[in-house]
């Protein structure tokens, strides 16, 4: 898996490439502590048109994820789902939770 960052109005958007599974949880939560811990960083959006499979470790550093920033007044976005990815996030009922958009242009107008 790889990550790709641009930044954009101190919005964070993060291209991930590659599968979320328990193998790369761990690099892909330490990638992310700078980009968290940024103080200039308002939000994230994660685009994830180019993530195939996503398992229970990958759900469980999503929610981390979103725990971390909502505890720094920080947002996220998630974008770009498959809908294989977007009936994950139902089952588990975290679409209920997490903001879940479109496309990245959507994602940079909720976090204005």
């Amino acid at each position: 898996m790889k990550l790709e960052e641009q930044i954009k109005n101190d919005v964070s958007l993060i291209n991930i490439v590659g599968n979320i599974a328990l193998e790369d949880t761990g690099d892909l939560r330490e990638e992310l502590r700078p980009i968290i811990d940024r103080p200039e960083t308002k939000g994230i959006i994660f685009n994830f048109q180019k993530v195939q499979f996503i398992d229970s470790s990958g759900i469980g550093l999503i929610v981390s994820i979103y725990k971390n920033l909502k505890q720094k007044d920080k947002k996220m976005v998630l974008s770009n789902l498959s809908a294989k990815n977007r009936e994950i996030f139902s089952l588990t009922r975290l679409d209920q939770i997490l903001t879940i958009v479109e496309n990245e242009e959507e994602g940079l107008r909720i976090l204005k």
